[in-house]
């Protein structure tokens, strides 16, 4: 089969690989549809430190299952189309055992850390449990953005936002622009978004943000807009000290910080902005099995519309240029998908 081999920064190259053989339990997959993640564009540049050479990455994505193996859950059966969760833990673990899966020490992702090939390529085994069906009328595209919207939908859960509470979202992205979907679907607002990229503004703004720029003066528009108060939580999907700086100002007495993004390993902390006002932070990491297949549903639903995020779409044979326009920056597409 055909998968797009990561060799080292910037250096991407088309090859033909062994297509994977599905173990008991497992199912292969054709992929239709396959996102261009963050961490995908981090991984590409180096920059994240978690790729190795001969990666093939992508765990974002949806296919048509093609064959299954003994042990098979009865819910998937070959020719059906199917969003992929791409995280496989033990199911033995303390972690697992309390529904806490996300936590599992032992986890594995697709595409980053599995061994097998991710989803830039033709085919992709997974768990069977892990494959859940999209609606007729769900698109591939949309289908793929479950796995964006069940991290989304994690660190919402996790702010405890409530229907008509104020929020800040810190980041335009495609994490940041589900979060705000979320929210905006279960009525909190006025939801204020902030990022550096004008066309990003847009969108949220179009989706029914407040957008700011992060070069205005955040705090002060937000204190105002909110009487002094704050927002109940603010959500930060950058993960940067400028960010966080802001977000712990922009916070109301007692409220929550839920930290999303994990674009610097290590950051400043201000003390004094943090415990004398009792705020509270909490780390967000991926989501449950459970809050994938509801990211799945929410789209087959459209409860959350996520078709305004979709701006292109690319084979594999040109991946490798799409990579690195979006991480120069040339591309400014909030979520660009590669149809195999």
């Amino acid at each position: 089969m055909r998968a797009l081999v990561w060799n080292g920064p910037h250096d991407m190259t088309l090859e033909e690989i062994e297509t994977p053989q599905p173990e008991p339990g497992d199912v292969l997959v054709r992929v239709a549809a396959v996102g261009i993640c963050g961490s995908d564009l981090h991984g590409y540049t180096g920059v994240s430190g978690r790729r190795t050479p001969g990666t093939v990455m992508g765990h974002e994505l949806t296919g048509v299952v093609e064959r299954l193996e003994e042990g098979n859950d009865p819910s998937v059966a070959p020719g059906q189309r199917v969003a992929v969760n791409p995280m496989k833990t033990c199911g033995i673990c303390a972690y697992c055992k309390a529904g806490l899966e996300q936590l599992c020490p032992n986890r594995l992702v697709l595409g980053v850390n599995m061994g097998a090939a991710g989803a830039f390529s033709d085919y992709v085994t997974v768990p069977a449990a892990n494959a859940v069906p999209i609606a007729d009328d769900t698109s591939n595209a949309e289908g793929a953005m479950a796995e964006p919207l069940a991290v989304a939908l994690r660190a919402v859960n996790l702010s405890g936002l409530q229907a008509g509470q104020p929020a800040l979202v810190l980041g335009g992205g495609t994490i940041g622009l589900c979060i705000l979907l979320v929210l905006r679907s279960r009525g909190v607002g006025p939801v204020f978004l902030t990022d550096r990229i004008q066309h990003r503004l847009d969108v949220a703004r179009a989706i029914g943000a407040e957008a700011l720029s992060a070069e205005d003066d955040v705090t002060g528009r937000i204190m105002a807009a909110t009487n002094d108060l704050g927002v109940t939580s603010s959500l930060d999907a950058v993960g940067i000290g400028l960010t966080i700086k802001q977000a712990l100002q922009c916070t109301q007495r007692g409220g929550t910080l839920v930290l999303v993004g994990l674009a610097n390993p290590s950051v400043d902390l201000a003390l004094y902005e943090l415990v004398p006002q009792e705020r509270v932070i909490k780390g967000s990491y991926a989501y449950s099995p459970e809050e994938y297949r509801e990211a799945v549903q929410l789209i087959n639903e459209r409860v959350v519309d996520v078709r305004p995020l979709l701006e292109g779409t690319v084979s594999l044979d040109v991946a490798a240029a799409a990579f690195e326009a979006l991480s120069s920056g040339k591309d400014e597409s909030v979520k660009v998908i590669v149809e195999p």
